[in-house]
């Protein structure tokens, strides 16, 4: 069985690195649950990215047409995936928020994305951690990381071993 119980900002999901090729990503999960294909933007055909779900694992990961295909994204739903040693899905934005400034994270930003059929839907990021913590009547329902980067255009790959 992988270790994929970490998550690691900026590198990936245990033996996840963000940058592996779909092929090297199926080794270690097999096949996805799912795969959805789509284009962010209407009218540009290179602009492509493919989702992969595994359900069982509550676990998503996004390639981009434009990073050639590396793995570029991450999202978890589950508390079984743990952030430096603990558990982030199911706190609430203060406990969370407390066990991230214990740990000298200073740099977060909060967001309210709330559509009508979600009343409350709110984005913590950390651009540091380069994080995404998504809540869901104060309770964080999803974290979705990526490489970092060195500036705008340039992400910092992992070394893959």
């Amino acid at each position: 069985m992988p270790n994929i119980s970490t998550i690691e900002a900026g590198q990936g999901l245990g033996d996840l690195k963000f940058g592996l090729e779909r092929k090297d990503v199926e080794l270690i999960l097999g096949a996805p649950d799912e795969i959805e294909t789509f284009s962010f933007s209407e009218d540009d055909e290179d602009d492509m990215t493919e989702n992969w779900h595994y359900d069982a694992l509550e676990l998503s990961l996004s390639f981009d047409d434009s990073d050639d295909w590396r793995l570029g994204t991450i999202s978890i739903t589950s508390s079984q995936y743990l952030l430096k040693g603990f558990a982030p899905i199911g706190l609430s934005k203060d406990e969370l928020e407390s066990k991230l400034e214990a740990l000298g994270v200073d740099d977060l930003e909060y967001d309210d994305w709330s559509p009508e059929e979600t009343p409350v839907h709110e984005l913590m990021a950390s651009d540091s951690l380069g994080i995404n913590f998504w809540f869901d009547e104060d309770k964080l329902s999803e974290v979705q990381w990526a490489p970092l980067f060195l500036d705008e255009e340039t992400i910092i790959w992992p070394e893959i071993n």
